[in-house]
């Protein structure tokens, strides 16, 4: 964009000149010709020029004469022939006057020269002895092809809108119809593209703001002329108000690149200012200092309303939390840290570290919560876990922690699961004791062994992994995550001493008619049933835990196109997801083989297909055809997903394919490309293709393992020499058992594994497998069946897509154990514990240790308000119960649903709103299946997602960010107070 200094006039480059066409030509001509008559009117000879020089782009794609009628003084008309010709320089103007001949009446000339360019003498051969100016609406009124222009743009105070539009369309089109361009239709298209708009888009206070986040646009509006840009700022503060007055009070101060960190820093410092509390008093008139310090440097003499300082600071507030909604989380850490360090120069740090928005408080309600993660777990490494009564103030620090708005952001939400998983295990920890780690699910026999490491510890492994990875630059959340990831490890040792003894004991005395589930039976207990109907796809993920299956069965769960069924329960109660032994040792060659035979056995790739296909082959299992393929059989060239020999065999569906996937083992010995605890489908070789394969042809999926894993954390130990990493034959020491029995496939049936995770009998390596442990010994089994087109539309499940016979749809609150997404009974955390402005908790206040033979935490005593500050921002009171049935009453809200095409009925958006207020908080959250089944929806994740963005146009007026997802789109969020705000209740 072109522009000169402020106040200054500018030229007028060659660029800005427009193209004529015959009727500019005409109107040209006919104002020279009157002006010629009118010299002679009063006396001047008449002169011989003929020609008329035309200040324009020097361009002519019409014929080379044009016979043009023309108005003359008596009120008649007269028939001229007139020749046009483009000249860009002195000589060209001469060449075009040598063609003024007796074939016409008159030469035009067009040209970018000016008079002094051309001389005296040459002047002399033009009407008026000048370069004429063409009127610029009349030049806009034939490039844009409109038939009129409003009457009220020939006034001289809007000279400058032609030039503006003229500037605007030489670098991009206006479409502007052919009727008439109005005045107020040409001041849009100036207004989009002054503030970095496309022409004519609507500038609303949150595109204003916006674009002060460009520096070349703001700098480009300040070198505008004085007429254009006292126009441009009086239509935006016409229409609407605040946020532009304050914003452009602060432009004219030279702030306005800080805008929106100065009306984030004002609102911080109000709602400081206004803390209730006698004992907040004096960080509250510190606040109001910093506050009053804030004006005066910011606006100076020019202090604006404190309406509409208010209004801009929620403004600015509303702009932050779009962008914490977005992608581009590197502006908003620079929005975040600027706004920091703005009140760090009003000497208001303790302001930014109890903030809800900005980093620092963020860091702070870490900080907190880890204080209370090591406040929980004591110093005595040696007592009892923490019990459940001493959970209540990391819940409720956990509480504050989500409460906070940066919580839940794309780019930190590595952070936020840490913090979540850091409670879970609190969690896990509390429900037992020193000599009874698991507390009341200690099991009584291996089966029961088996199910608690698929329902309880293989999840405590997940968490664990996820705080070991994750970093932190908290320093008391990253010792809290320290000091309680090594007394998990503990915990974990002394769970997998009991699954050791059990499982022992059962591996060298069971007998042969044993249901338990196990590697030589599992395709004869799960696969060989699912092949009543379609054969099954069974997919081998080599090295598979528990551990790393639940994070997987999420991601196919979400994906939409499959749903997990496991086999039904007995005397009417529900199945659940099951878990199956590996061989002893629980390696590749021994587990993997007798898996795909159906027996125990040892050998290689050879072996398992040919066992797996005369398994298959037996009348007892149906007589079916079964091929087997290992993961180099999957490799194909480019644009393909799988080879065509795979994609035929999935599609043909009377055929048992198994494959085998080798990228969790391979983990082991050469690590993952990056630090990170989380496993998704799309992180394993083909797995994806192969579901969708299935899913397309109707397949059942069997996601199952060979063994398990542990990873090397760094504290293992090689005790001694053995024939593996996790096996060897002698005599068992300390963590170590004997194995014996029929499943002992090494070692002459008799073999010395470990069950602790620190043993090790080889050079390191990232992890290892072959042990005793419930995280290598435990198979995890997923089953999957394909959801139907019908299903996936909406339509009952039930009905479209019949699980087989014996099975049954796992429902998605039965995933996961209560206390990975549930508080224990009795230490649901109560409102959150507010922070004073230094950013410190009551628990922080204390010295004193909480007494842990009580509960924890007491009920916070009533406040005062502090009237004696008057309020820039209003003090909002506690939310009354029927919330939703409030806000669906509102003309705000029935007019938003009039504008979103199939929306939801209006009880369903009430009903949501209404579970997420009885959450509590100012930022409710409920999982993305519990919030859309509390408003009727469907519980299937990916259509869930659909249903609850649909809630969100309604909700989201403006594009104000009521309700959200968060979390990866695994959770809902709605914000209380900009509902409130935004769905204003009738009085």
């Amino acid at each position: 964009m072109s522009t000169a200094p402020r106040g200054a006039g500018r030229a007028r480059p060659a660029t800005a000149l427009g193209r004529v066409n015959a009727e500019a030509v005409a109107n040209a001509l006919e104002r020279a010709l009157d002006a010629e008559q009118r010299r002679v009117d009063k006396g001047h000879p008449r002169t011989r020029a003929r020609a008329l020089a035309l200040s324009a782009d020097p361009y002519w794609d019409g014929p080379d004469t044009l016979p043009l009628s023309v108005d003359t003084s008596d009120g008649g008309t007269r028939e001229l022939t007139v020749r046009v010709a483009a000249a860009d320089s002195v000589l060209a103007v001469v060449h075009a006057l040598s063609r003024l001949g007796d074939d016409v009446d008159h030469l035009v000339v067009l040209t970018p020269l000016e008079a002094a360019d051309l001389g005296e003498t040459l002047l002399g051969s033009f009407l008026g002895e000048e370069v004429m100016r063409l009127n610029n609406w009349e030049l806009l009124r034939g490039e844009l092809k409109v038939t009129r222009i409003d009457p009220r743009l020939y006034s001289g105070s809007w000279v400058w809108l032609a030039d503006t539009l003229r500037s605007i369309r030489a670098t991009q089109p206006l479409k502007l119809g052919t009727g008439v361009l109005k005045l107020e239709q040409a001041l849009s298209i100036a207004v989009s593209v002054r503030f970095g708009r496309d022409p004519g888009e609507q500038v609303d206070s949150a595109a204003l703001l916006e674009w002060t986040r460009n520096p070349a646009s703001v700098t480009a509006f300040t070198h505008l002329p004085d007429a254009e840009s006292e126009r441009l700022r009086s239509a935006l503060e016409e229409e609407l108000g605040a946020v532009p007055r304050v914003l452009f009070t602060l432009l004219d101060r030279g702030h306005a690149l800080d805008a929106i960190p100065i009306g984030l820093a004002f609102a911080e410092l109000a709602d400081a200012a206004h803390q209730d509390g006698a004992d907040r008093s004096q960080s509250a008139r510190a606040a109001q200092h910093a506050l009053i310090r804030a004006q005066e440097r910011y606006f100076g003499t020019s202090q604006p309303d404190p309406a509409h300082l208010r209004e801009f600071a929620g403004a600015c507030t509303a702009a932050l939390l779009r962008m914490l909604d977005g992608t581009d989380g590197d502006h908003t850490d620079e929005t975040v840290r600027r706004t920091e360090e703005l009140l760090f120069q009003l000497d208001a740090a303790p302001v930014a570290q109890a903030s809800r928005l900005l980093d620092a408080g963020l860091h702070t309600r870490l900080a907190d919560l880890g204080r209370q993660i090591t406040l929980a777990l004591g110093e005595d490494t040696s007592a009892d876990p923490p019990r459940p009564q001493d959970l209540r103030e990391v819940e409720t620090a956990l509480v504050r922690l989500r409460d906070h708005r940066r919580h839940g952001a794309r780019h930190k939400q590595e952070q936020g699961r840490a913090a979540t998983d850091a409670v879970r295990l609190l969690r896990r920890l509390a429900l037992g004791t020193a000599d009874a780690p698991l507390g009341a699910d200690t099991p009584a026999n291996a089966r029961g062994w088996l199910q608690v490491h698929v329902h309880h510890t293989g999840w405590a492994d997940r968490a664990a992994s996820a705080i070991w990875h994750h970093r932190s630059d908290v320093p008391a959340f990253a010792q809290a995550l320290d000091t309680l990831y090594r007394r998990v490890r503990r915990w974990r040792a002394a769970v997998d001493a009991g699954f050791a003894t059990a499982l022992n004991r059962w591996n060298s005395g069971h007998g042969p008619g044993d249901t338990l589930l196990r590697v030589e039976n599992l395709q004869h207990q799960i696969a060989r049933p699912l092949a009543k109907g379609s054969a099954p796809l069974i997919v081998v993920l080599d090295g598979m835990s528990v551990e790393v299956a639940v994070q997987l069965a999420e991601s196919v769960n979400a994906g939409g196109r499959l749903t997990e069924v496991v086999r039904a329960g007995s005397r009417g109660r529900p199945g659940a997801r099951e878990g199956a032994l590996a061989t002893v040792p629980s390696t590749t060659n021994c587990s993997r083989a007798s898996l795909l035979t159906g027996r125990l056995t040892v050998g290689k790739q050879d072996r398992e297909r040919a066992g797996f296909a005369e398994l298959w082959a037996a009348p007892a299992f149906g007589a079916h055809q079964a091929v087997l393929y290992h993961q180099r059989d999957l490799e194909v060239g480019a644009g393909f997903h799988l080879s065509s020999a795979v994609q035929q065999d999935i599609d043909v569906t009377d055929k048992v394919v198994a494959v085998v996937l080798n990228t969790i083992d391979d983990a082991l010995s050469r690590g993952r490309e990056g630090d990170e605890s989380t496993w998704e489908v799309k992180q394993v070789g083909k797995l994806g293709s192969l579901l969708d394969a299935a899913a397309r042809a109707g397949r059942p999926v069997v996601l199952t393992s060979d063994h398990g894993h542990v990873w090397d954390r760094g504290d293992g130990a090689k005790t001694r020499a053995g024939e593996s990493a996790r096996y060897r034959t002698g005599e068992p020491g300390d963590g170590e058992v004997l194995a014996t029995g029929d499943r002992v496939l090494e070692g002459d049936g008799t073999l010395v594994v470990p069950y602790r995770e620190d043993i090790r009998y080889t050079d390191r390596k990232e992890g290892y497998h072959g042990g005793f442990s419930a995280a290598e010994m435990v198979i995890p089994v997923l089953v999957f069946v394909p959801v139907l087109d019908g299903a996936r539309r909406g339509q009952d499940p039930r009905s479209q897509n019949p699980v087989p016979e014996g099975w049954q749809r796992l429902d998605a609150a039965d995933r996961e154990p209560v206390w990975w997404t549930q508080p224990l009974e009795g230490t649901q955390a109560g409102p959150a514990a507010p922070a004073d402005a230094a950013g410190r908790t009551p628990a922080e206040r204390s010295t004193a240790a909480p007494d842990r033979g009580k509960p924890a935490g007491r009920a916070p005593r009533k406040r005062a308000v502090l009237e004696q500050i008057p309020a820039l921002f209003g003090v909002e009171a506690a939310a009354p119960r029927g919330l939703g049935a409030r806000t669906t009453a509102t003309p705000v809200f029935a007019a938003s649903l009039a504008r979103v095409p199939k929306a939801p009925a209006a009880e369903h958006v009430a009903a949501l709103i209404d579970a997420l207020e009885a959450v509590g908080g100012t930022h409710p959250r409920l999982p993305v299946s519990a919030a859309s089944r509390a408003a009727g929806g469907p519980e299937s994740h990916p259509r869930a997602v659909r249903f609850l963005k649909m809630l969100g146009k309604v909700l989201n007026v403006e594009a104000y960010p009521v309700l959200t997802l968060t979390d990866g789109d695994r959770s809902v969020e709605l914000n209380t107070a900009l509902l409130r705000q935004q769905f204003p209740e009738e009085r």
